[in-house]
């Protein structure tokens, strides 16, 4: 009986096999072919409409053009010649060195992007396995994560989060290795990483309070050890940048952009159109406050929106209530068509999460530990929701998002005894 166990064990494992690699090459065609066939014509007929090209050209954001004066030897600076402290550096160093290596080209950001989203394809196969101890999740989530349009959609322009949810989901394989193993060099990896992903987006500048309560909530003695390691990667890669700044401008910040995005979120004007008023509130800030590039220009806005919000509470709390729906959807009601789009991914995103929730009360039952991926979760959405909303921030979390989703629909499945199953014994 054993023995026929191990013959079954063995089998699923090489089954398994075929079906993640299966996987993988339907994430790399599907995000080449939107690449290369679908947002060449897109970008053409309904380019501007999308945001995606400006006057007939395509809109390659500063990202693009900060990389290509590192890559020639300008420094960090962009089109106005000026360094930019609004853009943080990880991403601008990873499209600087595709351009210096390969060209700068936009084809040549597009495939290695779409590299990098099928090595994030299959971090979260290893993430579940890391959870769950069980392949099947970890397949699903992983094809949910492969034929997902919008991160299709994301893989083809040079901005940051295709390159944002990779170091992410290393994070996150990192962070809970470190919790369940009594492994030092784990915990200083997550912390370099967690440095990586806010010189990517500063969004988790406050993430290792978070992180440290972790560690010293678990019980093995040594978690104050892992605690410290855990912050001292996560400094040595943010303070260098802190100091970086310091001596340029006199001043202690990691990047400007804080006060624009509470500006944005405080005087937009949810009940029109929400990209006329995106285009709105950033034609006044660069008309009135030079884009806010600049520490002055970017402290003057947080205090224009915390006076506002200070006198208006009420609307402050309004707009944040708007802003919990449009962390997930982005409202498009243009046309029929769009209207019927945005119905449809409001429909799934909440979906999504009602099973995503399933899965994480079925986990709780079965004594997986789940907790930081909800704390994650919240730490976004919380932050987010009371500053600036958009769908393309919630992006990082859908890998959570598909893999206890996943775990949750296999449960509800087994005990109504549906096979949904990629092993070749049901």
């Amino acid at each position: 009986m054993a023995s026929k166990n191990r013959h079954l064990t063995s089998t699923n494992r090489i089954h398994s096999c075929k079906w993640i690699a299966f996987i993988l090459m339907l994430c790399l065609v599907l995000r080449l072919l939107f690449c290369f066939v679908i947002f060449p014509r897109l970008s053409e007929e309904r380019g501007e409409e999308l945001g995606w090209t400006q006057q007939g050209k395509l809109s390659v954001e500063p990202y693009s053009t900060i990389a290509e004066n590192v890559a020639s030897g300008k420094g960090f600076r962009d089109n106005t010649h000026q360094i930019n402290f609004e853009r943080l550096p990880l991403y601008v160093l990873f499209l600087a060195s595709i351009y210096r290596v390969w060209g700068n080209e936009l084809w040549k950001v597009q495939v290695v992007q779409s590299l990098l989203d099928t090595i994030s394809c299959f971090l979260i196969f290893l993430i579940s396995l890391k959870i769950f101890s069980d392949q099947k999740p970890g397949l699903w989530a992983a094809f949910f994560y492969a034929v997902y349009f919008k991160v299709i959609n994301m893989v083809s322009r040079p901005l940051t989060e295709i390159f944002y949810i990779f170091v992410f989901l290393l994070f996150i394989y990192f962070f809970i290795s470190s919790l369940n193993k009594n492994k030092m060099r784990f915990s200083l990896v997550t912390g370099l990483l967690l440095g990586f992903m806010t010189l990517t987006k500063p969004i988790t500048l406050l993430f290792p309070l978070i992180g440290l309560g972790y560690y010293s909530s678990r019980p093995a003695k040594t978690n104050w050890k892992k605690g410290f390691l855990f912050l001292s990667g996560f400094l040595v890669i943010i303070l260098p940048f802190l100091v970086r700044n310091y001596l340029l401008e006199k001043k202690v910040f990691l990047a400007t952009g804080g006060g624009k995005a509470l500006y944005m979120g405080t005087f937009i004007d949810y009940s029109n159109d929400f990209r006329e008023q995106e285009n709105r509130i950033m034609k006044e800030i660069k008309n009135n406050y030079d884009g806010a590039h600049n520490i002055e220009d970017d402290r003057k806005l947080l205090k224009i929106s915390l006076d506002k919000i200070r006198a208006h509470p009420l609307k402050f709390l309004k707009k944040a209530a708007h802003r919990i729906y449009l962390f997930w959807s982005y409202p498009d009601f243009s046309t029929k068509m769009m209207s019927l789009k945005t119905l449809l991914i409001s429909l799934f995103n909440l979906t999504l999460i009602i099973l995503a929730f399933v899965g994480f009360s079925a986990s709780k039952k079965k004594g997986i530990f789940f907790s930081p991926f909800l704390a994650i979760i919240l730490y976004f959405y919380v932050i987010h929701t009371l500053i600036y909303s958009h769908s393309r921030y919630s992006l990082p979390l859908f890998p959570i998002l598909f893999l206890f989703s996943a775990f949750g629909v296999l449960n509800l499945a087994e005990k109504l005894k549906i096979p949904v199953s990629f092993d070749k014994q049901q």
